[in-house]
């Protein structure tokens, strides 16, 4: 069982993370990881950068798209065949220990809020100037989630689920994208106590 972590970034901050990811993977002496940008004129995956380029919106209002995308492209790709499980980072995120009982990992966990409510106003101003999201509140559902900023893991057949789905242009919020659509299918968020310990952000802590 192996797990594949997954930074998103873009090319707009690729220079700043870059090394930084790869040489913190290095040190943990893990090769299975891919660093994720949008923006592309083709999906091209740079397999000893560790790169993944895309199609797709590459601004913060793009989130949902890019992120639905790598899961299609990892799926459909025979190179990520092998992992089981699949671990979503921020592009400014500390992998402090590898997590090596992958295969005791449920199909969607990390920090989970369940309060089914949560900022609509997050993403204004974040967004691109000329987006809709820009100047107007999240008014859709909220569900248990497992919040994005802190990262999350899904398993293969959970990226089966996601990787199909195509409604990213009408979500702000990846994070509670992910969950809602993991929620009709039945799969529910399972909290990891002690997630910190293998993932970290200084900002979302």
């Amino acid at each position: 069982m192996t797990l594949l972590y997954i930074f998103i970034s873009c090319k707009s901050k690729i220079d700043n993370c870059y090394t930084r990811i790869t040489n913190m993977m290095n040190e943990l002496n893990y090769d299975n990881y891919i660093i994720v940008t949008g923006g592309n004129e083709t999906n091209i995956y740079h397999d000893d950068k560790h790169l993944l380029e895309l199609v797709c919106n590459d601004f913060y209002e793009g989130l949902p798209e890019k992120v639905i995308k790598t899961y299609k492209f990892i799926y459909e790709n025979k190179s990520f065949e092998r992992f089981t499980h699949f671990c979503k980072l921020d592009d400014d995120m500390i992998v402090k220990k590898i997590i090596n009982n992958s295969s005791e990992l449920p199909d969607y966990c990390g920090r989970v809020d369940a309060t089914r409510r949560g900022n609509r106003r997050w993403h204004i101003n974040k967004c691109s100037k000329d987006s809709f999201f820009n100047n107007n509140e999240y008014t859709g559902a909220y569900v248990p989630w497992c919040l994005g900023g802190c990262g999350y893991i899904i398993s293969k057949k959970s990226l089966q689920l996601l990787s199909s789905d195509t409604d990213y242009y009408n979500e702000i919020y990846e994070d509670v994208y992910v969950a809602k659509i993991l929620y009709t299918n039945n799969i529910y968020p399972q909290h990891m106590s002690n997630l910190s310990a293998f993932i970290y952000s200084e900002d979302h802590q």
